[in-house]
């Protein structure tokens, strides 16, 4: 194929069904960055951890313009991305929604109790970013990251362990196909339905 099946995940605000509904702690994060929990740090992080016992973590949730592979039924590859004006509305509408208690394990259905958005913050100015003095690096503007406070036991001492590495949103998009593989548009140009079933593969529930 000359070209990757490119597809933008957005908020559309006339849709009530679109929102980021959970940031699940995951072991593999599609984000490829790991969160970073705190130790005792004699007063190095303007973001103060005195001890585990705080149980603070903190990581990115969603970074923008970053390809994330997904898999059709049919196993084929495709890519999506969001852009930084749909990372600052998952963050609103995340708060307005009251999702900061919304946290699972690994995507399983059941929320775990116990564990909070304490802080949430967009990356405007990367270089002066707090990320940095959090000991991140190479982060992207617009990126958005989250600090949990941790009180369940068994979410702990699976973050102490390194069982969990990061955060995975979860949520309902609306979506825009940006790039098609030529084979796939030529398909499509010859026979519309081929163009929709293609779309209506790739709808519904999108977990990043």
């Amino acid at each position: 194929m000359d070209k990757k099946v490119l597809i933008e995940l957005f908020i559309d605000e006339a849709d009530e069904e679109n929102a980021l509904d959970i940031i699940s702690f995951v072991s593999s994060p599609a984000i490829e960055k790991d969160f970073m929990h705190f130790k005792e740090q004699k007063n190095t992080y303007q973001f103060k951890a005195t001890d585990e016992e705080k149980r603070i973590v903190t990581g990115a949730a969603m970074i923008p313009d970053q390809d994330i592979i997904r898999m059709d039924a049919e196993g084929n590859p495709y890519f999506v991305y969001f852009t930084k004006e749909t990372i600052e509305k998952a963050q609103e509408v995340f708060a307005k929604k009251g999702k900061t208690k919304s946290t699972n394990f690994e995507h399983e259905e059941s929320l775990m109790e116990g564990v909070t958005v304490v802080e949430s913050w967009i990356v405007k100015d990367s270089k002066n970013d707090k990320s940095n003095a959090l000991g991140f690096s190479d982060i992207t503007e617009g990126t958005w990251f989250v600090s949990y406070k941790v009180d369940n036991d068994e979410l702990w001492s699976k973050v102490k362990s390194g069982e969990v590495k990061g955060f995975s949103i979860e949520g309902v998009f609306s979506k825009n196909i940006v790039q098609m593989s030529e084979e796939v548009k030529n398909d499509s140009d010859n026979n519309s339905n081929e163009y929709v079933d293609l779309f209506n593969k790739i709808s519904g529930l999108f977990r990043k």
